[in-house]
C-alpha cells in the first residue's frame, strides 16, 4: 500500500506546489492572477488530497487491524518521537488544516483576494504535511531495528554526504533550474499588462 500512497502524495504536492508557484511568479510579475485557472486547480487539489488522505487512513486502518509484531514498535514512535512530526505536523497541519482550507473554498462565497490567500495557505501547509509524511517513513523506519529489540537514534549532520547541507541544496536544485529554464524560455508574453 506504501507505494500507492506515495504516488498520490506525489500527486497532490505537485498539485499544490504548481498551484503555489504560479500566484508567487504572478505577484512577482505584478500581474493579476487568472481566477478561473486557480479555482480549477485549487478544486483538483482538493480531490486529489480527499483520495491521498482516504488511501493513508485505508493503510494506517490495515495496519491497526493487522496489529503484527512491527505495530508496537510503531505505536510506541508515534507517542514519542515521531508525535510532532506524525501527529501534529503531518496529520493536523498539513492534512486537516490544508483540506479545511480548500473545503471552505468549495463551500463558501469568498472574494478572489480572499480565496487566492487560502489557496496559498492550503498549499503551503500541504508541502510541510507531504514532507513531514516523507520523514516520518524514512527516519522513522531508521529509529528502530529490524529486530524490534530496541531503539536507534538519528542524529542529522551538516555538511555531510547526507546532512542538512546537501538536503538543502538538492532540495533548491529545481527551482534554480527553473529559474534559468523561465529566464531562457519564458512561459508568459511580455506584453501582459500588470494590474
Amino acid at each position: 500500500m506504501m507505494p500507492i500512497v506515495f504516488l498520490f502524495s506525489a500527486i497532490v504536492s505537485g498539485i499544490a506546489l504548481v498551484l503555489l508557484l504560479y500566484i508567487v511568479t504572478s505577484w512577482m510579475r505584478r500581474t493579476a492572477v487568472d481566477i478561473i485557472c486557480v479555482d480549477t486547480v485549487a478544486r483538483y487539489l482538493f480531490y486529489a488530497f480527499l483520495v491521498d488522505f482516504a488511501l493513508e487512513s485505508i493503510d494506517l486502518i490495515h495496519r491497526i487491524y493487522e496489529a503484527d509484531e512491527s505495530f508496537r514498535a510503531l505505536d510506541f514512535m508515534v507517542k514519542t518521537r515521531l508525535f510532532t512530526s506524525q501527529i501534529v505536523l503531518q496529520i493536523i497541519i498539513g492534512t486537516l488544516v490544508p483540506l479545511a482550507l480548500l473545503a471552505t473554498t468549495q463551500l463558501a462565497r469568498l472574494s478572489d483576494r480572499t480565496r487566492v490567500r487560502l489557496y496559498v495557505s492550503a498549499a503551503a501547509l500541504t508541502l510541510v504535511g507531504i514532507f513531514a509524511m516523507r520523514w516520518n517513513v524514512v527516519i522513522g523506519g531508521q529509529l528502530f531495528s529490524k529486530s524490534f529489540l530496541g531503539y536507534t537514534t538519528y542524529k542529522m549532520g551538516f555538511a555531510t554526504r547526507e546532512g542538512l547541507l546537501p538536503a538543502i541544496l538538492l532540495m533548491l536544485l529545481p527551482f534554480g533550474i527553473l529559474a534559468v529554464l523561465v529566464k531562457l524560455l519564458p512561459p508568459w508574453t511580455s506584453a501582459e499588462t500588470p494590474s
